[in-house]
C-alpha cells in the first residue's frame, strides 16, 4: 500500500470531521481530493490500486470481509461487475 494512503486511512479512523466529509464522496477522484485537502497526496488510481493490493495480500477470510464491508447492494454490484468485465 502506498504510505500516503495508509496514513490517510489511519487518520480517518480518528478524525470525525474527516469521516463526515468522507460520507459525501462517491468516487475515487473525490476521495483523493479530500485526502489532499487533509494533507495526504495520492492519485485516485493509487488509492484504488492500494485497496486492490490490500485485498490480494489478505487471507481469504479478510479479503471477503473487506469486499463485503463496502456495503454494495445487488444492483451496484451488478453494475460494477459489468464494468469489470470490460
Amino acid at each position: 500500500m502506498i504510505p500516503a494512503v495508509d496514513q490517510f486511512i489511519e487518520r480517518i479512523k480518528v478524525d470525525e470531521d474527516l469521516q463526515d466529509k468522507l460520507k459525501r464522496t462517491l468516487k475515487a477522484e473525490e476521495l483523493a481530493v479530500l485526502a489532499a485537502e487533509a494533507g495526504f497526496h495520492f492519485t485516485a488510481a493509487e488509492l484504488v490500486k492500494s485497496f486492490a493490493q490490500l485485498l490480494l495480500e489478505s487471507d481469504d477470510t479478510k479479503a471477503v470481509a473487506l469486499f463485503d464491508d463496502l456495503g454494495w447492494d445487488a444492483g451496484e454490484l451488478l453494475w460494477s461487475i459489468r464494468g469489470w468485465a470490460g
